[in-house]
C-alpha cells in the first residue's frame, strides 16, 4: 500500500471519529437538555394543577359533580401555559384500575402515541372527603421531538459534508506531502540505471523532506564522484597495463631476436659481440624497469622518518650529483636555495629533486637551463624546479604522474625513459605530507612546485 494512502486512510479516520463522536455528544446532550426542561416544565404544571385542584376541592366539599368538576379544570386551564395540552378529572371510579390502586397523592407519568403525535401524561390521585378524584394532565411533545429530529438530521449533514471536504483535504494534503518522496523514487530508479548525479530540486518547509532530499542529493553527487573515480582508476589501470605491456614487450623481443641469432646463425666475432651487447642492454633496462615498480611498490606502502636538512647541504648535493647530468643533455644548471632547514628524508628529498631535475634535462633543448630555487614562505619552504624546454598541454598534465604515461612516447624511450620517474617523485611527495604541483604552457617549459615544513632555526 502507498504511504500516500496509508496516510490518507488514518487521518480520514482520525477526522471522521472525532468529528462523529464529538458531533453526537453535542446533538445528545442539546437534545437531552431540551427533553429534560419540557419534561421538567410539564411536571411543574401537573403540581400547579394538583396544588390548585386541592384547594378548589377544600372549598367545595362532598362529592363534586361533572358541571362542578368541568367549571374547576377551567379555572385551573385558565393559569396555564401553551405547554400544557389538556387536563381532565374523573372519578377514581371512572377509571381503570391502574389509577383505583394509587394512594393520595401518587402518580404517575407516560408516554402515549395518539394520531402520529406523542404526549407525556401525568396522572395524579387526591382525596377530598372520602372521594377520590384522578387528575390527567397531558402535553404535546410532537414538536420537541421533530426539533430534536432534525438536530440530528443536521448532525447528520454537516457529519457528511465534513467527511467530503475533509476527505478531499487530506487526499491533496497526503499527495502533497508524499509529492517528493515518489519523486526519489523515481531519481533512484534512474540512479539505478546508471543516471549518475541527479539531484531533486524540492521547494517545502517540512524539515524533515527538506533534510531527506539534501541527503539524496549528497548521496547522489557521493555516487556521482565515486563512479567516476572508479572509472578513471579503471582507465588507469587499463592504461598501465597497456604501457608495462608495451615497455616489457620491445627489451624482450629484442632479447629473444638476438638470442635466436646466436643460436641460429655462425655470426662473425663482431656481430657476436653486438648481440651480446644488445641482449645485455636490454636486459639491464627490464632491470631498471622491474626496480622502478619495487621502489614505487615501496613508496606506496611505506612511511618514513623525517629530520631537519639543510637547504645549503641540498644545494652542495644538487650541484655535485647534477653536474654530469647537465653536461649529458648539453644543459646548464642553476641551484639557488635560500638558507633555511626542512624536514625531510635528506635520501629521498634528494632523489625527488633528481627526477624532477632530470624530466627538465629531457624535456629542454640543448643549451637552455634548468633552473632550481627554493624560498622560506610563512611557516613553509617552496622548492620549484623551473624548464624552459617544450612544455606539457593540458590533456597530457593531469596524467603525467601515472606509471608509465608519457606526452612523446618516441622521445621518452630514445632517452632512455620508461614513464615511472614522475610516479615515483609524487609518492615522494606524498611520503613528505606534500604534493606536486604543475604549470606548464606548450612551447614555454615547466614549473614544478612542492613544499615542505620549515626545520628549527637552531639546525641550519
Amino acid at each position: 500500500m502507498r504511504l500516500s494512502v496509508k496516510f490518507f486512510c488514518a487521518a480520514y479516520l482520525i477526522v471522521l471519529l472525532a468529528s462523529g463522536i464529538c458531533g453526537m455528544v453535542v446533538i445528545r446532550s442539546v437534545t437531552d437538555a431540551l427533553w429534560d426542561a419540557r419534561v421538567q416544565q410539564t411536571e411543574t404544571a401537573a403540581a400547579y394543577v394538583a396544588e390548585s385542584w386541592t384547594a378548589l376541592t377544600d372549598l367545595s366539599p362532598g362529592k363534586l359533580s361533572e358541571a362542578k368538576r368541568t367549571a374547576m379544570l377551567r379555572q385551573i386551564e385558565a393559569s396555564l401555559d401553551d405547554s400544557v395540552s389538556s387536563v381532565k378529572a374523573c372519578s377514581a371510579e371512572e377509571t381503570s384500575s391502574e389509577y383505583r390502586s394509587l394512594s393520595h397523592g401518587e402518580g404517575f407519568s407516560r408516554y402515549v402515541q395518539k394520531e402520529e403525535r406523542l404526549f407525556l401524561e401525568i396522572s395524579c390521585l387526591l382525596s377530598n372527603d372520602g372521594n377520590r378524584y384522578c387528575l390527567i394532565l397531558s402535553s404535546d411533545f410532537t414538536d420537541l421531538q421533530i426539533q430534536c429530529q432534525m438536530f440530528w438530521d443536521l448532525y447528520g449533514i454537516v457529519v457528511f459534508s465534513v467527511a467530503v471536504v475533509s476527505g478531499a483535504i487530506l487526499f491533496l494534503i497526503a499527495k502533497k506531502t508524499t509529492a517528493p518522496l515518489n519523486t526519489l523514487n523515481k531519481l533512484a530508479g534512474e540512479i539505478s540505471a546508471e543516471n549518475y548525479g541527479r539531484k531533486i530540486r524540492i521547494k517545502t518547509s517540512d524539515y524533515e523532506i527538506a533534510s531527506l532530499s539534501e541527503s539524496f542529493n549528497t548521496m547522489s553527487e557521493a555516487i556521482r564522484r565515486k563512479i567516476g573515480e572508479l572509472t578513471e582508476e579503471k582507465e588507469n589501470r587499463d592504461r598501465f597495463v597497456g604501457d608495462f605491456t608495451h615497455e616489457m614487450k620491445t627489451p624482450m623481443t629484442a632479447i629473444i631476436g638476438y638470442s635466436q641469432m646466436l643460436s641460429s646463425y655462425d655470426l662473425s666475432p663482431a656481430e657476436q659481440k653486438e648481440a651480446s651487447k644488445a641482449i645485455c642492454r636490454e636486459a639491464k633496462r627490464l632491470e631498471k624497469l622491474s626496480l622502478q615498480l619495487l621502489e614505487l611498490y615501496v613508496y606506496q606502502n611505506d612511511t618514513i622518518e623525517t629530520e631537519p636538512i639543510a637547504t645549503d647541504f641540498l644545494e652542495e648535493q644538487l650541484r655535485t650529483a647534477l653536474i654530469y647530468s647537465a653536461k649529458k643533455y648539453k644543459m646548464h644548471l642553476a641551484v639557488s636555495l635560500e638558507k633555511a632547514a626542512v624536514v625531510a628524508d635528506g635520501v629521498l628529498l634528494l632523489s625527488l629533486l633528481y627526477n624532477l631535475t632530470d624530466n627538465g634535462f629531457k624535456a629542454s633543448r640543448p643549451g637552455d637551463t634548468v633552473e632550481i630555487t627554493g624560498q622560506v614562505y610563512g611557516e613553509t619552504y617552496l622548492f620549484s624546479v623551473t624548464d624552459h624546454g617544450k612544455g606539457i598541454s593540458p590533456e597530457h598534465l593531469k596524467h603525467i604522474t601515472e606509471p608509465f604515461y608519457r606526452e612523446d612516447k618516441a622521445r621518452s624511450r630514445k632517452l632512455g625513459g620508461a614513464g615511472l620517474g614522475l610516479s615515483l617523485a609524487k609518492e615522494i611527495a606524498a611520503l613528505h605530507g606534500t604534493r606536486l604541483q604543475f604549470q606548464s604552457r606548450p612551447g614555454e617549459g615547466t614549473v614544478v612546485t612542492f613544499s615542505l615544513k620549515l626545520g628549527g632555526a637552531d639546525d641550519v
